[in-house]
């Protein structure tokens, strides 16, 4: 009977030792990364800021949130508890349908109350939209929608934080809201 073939010892735990340093070394890397990259940026006062073909003049003190904000599309700009969120999107169909769909998404989705019926609104550099304002049992806030029919884009404001000093930061809010026009070139 032929002697069976015999296997020549290897020895396996360098590899798997390099490996997991290499491993390490990258999941540390980007976590040293992380931590050492700021997620609030302070934006300079009396500059205007853009989105898309929205452009208005923040208030002080207010900070971008680098990680909410995608270029072009949305600024999230944040003061304590307090969130003001500019996105931009192509208009597609009736001016009301972005604005019930909002409505509907913080109902049901977040579990809001709509406070009051939708409203209209004007700034005094002309620009009009639609409103509404919402609480629910830790924030409270209120939403504008403006449609540009001419440039088929739709900009939504959404501003919302917590209950203490929500009075100071929704007249900041409205400031911003009333500098801001539509004729910035994305």
């Amino acid at each position: 009977m032929p002697e069976p073939s015999r296997r020549i010892p290897y020895r396996t735990w360098p590899g798997a030792l390099a490996v997991l340093l290499a491993i390490a070394a990258y999941v540390g890397g980007l976590t040293f990364w992380n931590n050492h990259t700021p997620g609030a940026r302070p934006l300079p006062v009396g500059q205007t800021v853009s989105v898309g073909h929205a452009r208005f003049e923040p208030a002080a003190g207010w900070e971008m949130d680098v990680d909410r904000s995608k270029a072009g599309r949305s600024l999230m700009l944040f003061k304590g508890g307090h969130k003001f969120l500019v996105s931009t999107a192509p208009w597609v169909g009736g001016p009301d349908g972005p604005l019930v769909r909002q409505q509907r998404l913080m109902e049901r989705g977040q579990h809001l109350e709509i406070d009051g019926d939708i409203s209209d609104f004007v700034t005094p550099w002309g620009l009009q939209g639609k409103t509404f304002a919402y609480y629910g049992s830790k924030l409270a806030g209120r939403f504008w929608q403006v449609v540009d029919l001419q440039r088929k884009s739709l900009v939504q404001i959404d501003f919302y934080g917590a209950s203490d000093g929500l009075n100071e930061a929704m007249a900041e809010a409205r400031s911003m809201l009333e500098s801001m026009d539509l004729e910035a070139s994305p």
